[in-house]
């Protein structure tokens, strides 16, 4: 006769066997992005995700079958995210908020601006949004007013912290923002969806960016009382910064300008594929003009990969985590990267430079 103490003990191992290998079995939960590209037979799309300092940075790829299908499956992101699909150097956006089944119908001439979307609620409101943005002519200030105050009734108000109100608010065409949170009209409408996220995902990263553009922007308005605006015109005040370098040391641009010497102010992102011949051109500068003093700003998030690389620049670096939404960006207007400033041996802002050739002409006239 068997032993029921052994037949149990027997039933249990086998139970845990049984858990054991379902658990190790078991993947981490995956979206897919499938469809058709009409045109793109055996070329390469590419999965990308945002990095939240701007980059885009490669998750998986594949290639176009010969009957202009692809498929890909990615791990699902911890908190809902935007993703997009390249081909070439044409994207479409997608948003991602678990395992959802994404699919695309595009062409490859048209690619990112003729395109179908389905699969999720956000991804076809996202399709409906981008077709109305191609429309918008941004030459006509009413018309872009219009056209804000109407996406947000459509898209944002009721979004409850929904990524795809993120990827509005956030957009840019060409490098103009739809919503400049420098702009105290715009701020109100980040002010509206960082209360959502706060609100309905207080534990989502994206909170706490919106939360922070959100205090910036009213701390501008708080500050902007009398306070000059940079313009393409001549001598106008400096327009101080303090920011912090490699070491963690608070520099200010008045540490820098001033001092006797022409200044330049330099505004760009360290970790970009340019980088390495902007920073031989500012080296070039220097031999040419020793004595010229340089304060450069950098927009990276990533602070690591910035300290390593501004820890090998001989003159002076600081980083702006806030990017193109800090009060710096503001206060000098600075729309597109890299962007020059020129500053006279007393300490004004005289001129703009639209490269380093026009930096150059306008240096030697100092």
């Amino acid at each position: 006769m068997s032993n029921p103490l052994f037949s149990l003990w027997n039933a249990g191992l086998f139970s845990a066997l049984l858990l054991l290998s379902l658990s190790s079995c078991k993947q981490d939960p995956k979206f897919s992005i499938s469809g058709d590209i009409y045109g793109a037979e055996g070329r390469s799309v590419v999965v990308e995700k945002s990095d939240f300092a701007g980059h885009w940075i490669p998750v998986d790829s594949t290639r176009v079958s010969s009957t202009g299908s692809f498929s890909l499956k990615v791990a699902s992101p911890g908190s809902p995210e935007i993703y997009r699909l390249a081909l070439g150097s044409s994207f479409v956006y997608f948003p991602v908020d678990s395992v959802e089944h994404i699919v695309l119908s595009s062409s490859a001439d048209k690619f990112g601006r003729e395109f179908s979307l389905s699969g999720s609620r956000d991804a076809e409101r996202l399709a409906d949004f981008e077709k109305k943005l191609q429309k918008l002519n941004f030459n006509n200030p009413d018309s872009v007013k219009a056209f804000k105050r109407n996406v947000y009734s459509e898209f944002i108000r009721d979004g409850e912290g929904s990524i795809l109100s993120y990827y509005i608010l956030t957009k840019t065409s060409g490098s103009q923002p739809l919503y400049n949170p420098a702009d105290p009209e715009d701020a109100r409408y980040y002010a509206a969806v960082a209360t959502q996220f706060l609100q309905y995902r207080p534990g989502d990263p994206h909170a706490g960016m919106l939360e922070q553009v959100s205090k910036e922007a009213l701390r501008r308005r708080k500050a902007a009382d009398g306070k000059q605006k940079v313009i393409e015109a001549s001598e106008i005040s400096m327009i101080d910064i303090a920011l912090d370098d490699e070491k963690g040391r608070c520099v200010k641009l008045s540490d820098i300008v001033g001092r006797g010497e022409p200044a330049i102010l330099l505004f760009s992102m360290m970790n970009e594929p340019e980088s390495p011949a902007f920073n031989r051109a500012v080296s070039d500068i220097l031999k040419s003009r020793p004595s010229l003093r340089v304060y450069h700003v950098s927009f990276d998030e990533d602070r690591y990969a910035w300290r390593e690389a501004a820890a090998n620049l001989p003159w002076t670096t600081v980083i702006d985590p806030l990017g193109m939404h800090s009060s710096a960006a503001s206060d000098y207007n600075v729309a597109t990267l890299p962007a020059i400033f020129i500053y006279d041996r007393a300490g004004n802002l005289v001129d703009r430079a639209d490269d380093f050739n026009d930096l150059s002409r306008k240096l030697s006239k100092i």
